[in-house]
């Protein structure tokens, strides 16, 4: 609802219970023109009253002043004579009121104006409508007793106005003291509590509220230091873990430079790995080949070698005929040796019966020596040819020896060669292997080689990370030494953040 809806809402309430109807207004009109000449004279006493009376002549500069109240007042009063109570009236109303209130005018003054112009024009009325030769004694008296009536009435106004208004003005007072003991209160609460914020602004977090307040304030005062007490303990443990912080960002920093300095001696040590692991898979990829070569050899040998026992074989055989044959040689030149014998026995027989014989025998004789010289030559023959062939059956046996032997030997060659072909298979599969396994090796160092470099990108990455972690922590522990706590509470923070 608005002021102005408000101000007619209670315009009309007024009215009504007052009782002022279309009938009073209508009197109220029909009275105006002796209301307003019933104005000068009323107006004129109470205004010399007001002039006169110290309490009401200090609202007045002087004669000028006076006057000019006068001319509104018949202004006010000629638009109540109208009888229309309509905004412009409350308007009015309001402006008279404020201007009351703005000079201090205190409302018996103004109800015992009301008072006096009210006789005036109650006078006034009564003459009017009493005002003949025969009735002038009698209109004389009822207007003085409808005025002494108005008046006894605006007097046990003002008394009980003035009551109601002291009463409020008593209330207004207790309120005034009582709110100006809270003032003093609020001052003092808010001087402990600006000490103890000056303080917490410089940083110092023992700062409390230790002075006595007034009940109202003492749960801010309680909850002010418990709040302070939880930032101490907070920033405490912030102080603690800032320097627990730092400290760890420093050995972090330490050990990421230990590392990226491990992880570039490893990044070059694992290059020079791949470049020896890319030599040796080489060699050992010529090894695979040389290995499968000589395979390829061994089975050759292999195969000379089972040749090399049929040779042997074949010689071991032909030796068996060999030393057969020399059996029957030497049994043939035993059959020489024994027809030399005899030949030689017959030569002399031949010899002894060509001497019995004397000159006849003689040619004879020189046959039979001839027999017997050629005897003896065969039988030396075959004696010489007899040693050759033992000489030669002797190396026989010792060819046919040395052949078995080497037959033997060559047969445990070739073992050895099928065992050396099948450890050769197997070194050559080995090596195969090897050289898959070595390439594989390669590959995989290769990509560790890769790894560790990126390795080593990322631990100079965390390495600026962390020497940015590390000043941040620098900075955290400049920040909070900005802040004063309290020892106590500092020394067990710290403690726990260096035993946790």
């Amino acid at each position: 609802m608005t002021t102005a809806s408000s101000a007619s809402q209670s315009l009309s309430e007024r009215l009504d219970f007052i009782g002022i109807g279309q009938a009073d207004r209508d009197a109220l009109r029909e009275a105006r023109p002796t209301i307003a000449a019933s104005l000068d004279g009323a107006l004129d006493a109470f205004y010399a009253k007001a002039t006169r009376n110290p309490e009401t002549a200090r609202f007045f500069s002087g004669k000028a002043h006076a006057d000019s109240a006068k001319a509104r007042q018949v202004r006010h009063w000629d638009r109540l004579a109208e009888g229309k109570f309509d905004q412009d009236y409350v308007s009015a109303v309001t402006a008279i009121g404020m201007t009351h209130a703005r000079l201090g005018l205190e409302p018996r003054w103004y109800i015992g104006g009301y008072a006096l112009i009210i006789e005036g024009i109650i006078h006034a009325v009564v003459e009017k409508h009493l005002g003949g030769r025969f009735q002038r004694k009698k209109s004389k008296q009822l207007s003085t007793e409808i005025a002494a009536v108005a008046k006894a009435a605006f007097l046990d106004m003002d008394f009980a106005i003035s009551v109601y208004l002291d009463a409020l003005q008593e209330e207004r007072k207790r309120s005034e003291d009582q709110r100006a003991a809270l003032a003093a209160e609020q001052v003092a609460a808010l001087g402990a509590l600006e000490q103890a914020l000056k303080l917490l602004s410089g940083g110092d977090l023992t700062a409390a509220v230790n002075t006595g307040l007034a009940s109202q304030f003492a749960p801010m005062r309680d909850h002010f230091n418990s709040a302070v007490s939880t930032l101490d303990g907070t920033i405490s443990a912030i102080v603690g873990a800032a320097e627990q912080t730092a400290d760890n960002a420093a050995e972090l920093s330490r050990a990421t430079d230990d590392t990226a300095r491990r992880t570039e001696k490893q990044a070059a040590a694992l290059e020079e790995t791949a470049a020896a692991l890319e030599e040796l898979t080489t060699t050992a990829r010529s090894a695979a080949a040389r290995t499968e070569e000589a395979r390829r050899i061994v089975v050759t040998a292999t195969s000379e070698a089972q040749r090399s026992g049929e040779v042997v074989r074949e010689a071991i055989s032909a030796m068996s005929a060999i030393e057969e044959s020399s059996r029957r040689i030497t049994q043939i030149i035993g059959v020489i040796d024994q027809i030399s014998f005899q030949t030689n026995l017959l030569a002399l027989n031949a010899g002894v019966e060509a001497a019995r014989a004397g000159e006849a025998g003689k040619g004879f004789a020189v046959v039979a020596q001839e027999v017997r010289d050629l005897a003896q030559k065969s039988a030396e023959a075959a004696r010489e040819i007899k040693g050759l062939i033992d000489k030669s059956f002797a190396d026989v046996l010792t060819g046919v020896s040395l052949v078995n032997r080497t037959g033997e030997a060559l047969k445990s060659i070739g073992d050895h060669v099928v065992s050396i072909n099948g450890h050769i298979d197997a070194i050559s599969g080995s090596a195969r292997e090897q050289a898959t396994g070595l390439s594989e090796i390669n590959s995989a160092v290769n990509n560790m080689d890769q790894i560790t470099q990126q390795n080593a990108a990322m631990v100079e990455e965390t390495n600026a990370a962390t020497q940015e972690l590390l000043r941040i922590s620098q900075t955290m522990r400049e920040l909070t030494g900005r802040f004063v706590i309290s020892t106590q509470e500092s020394q067990q923070s710290r403690h726990r953040y260096r035993t946790a």
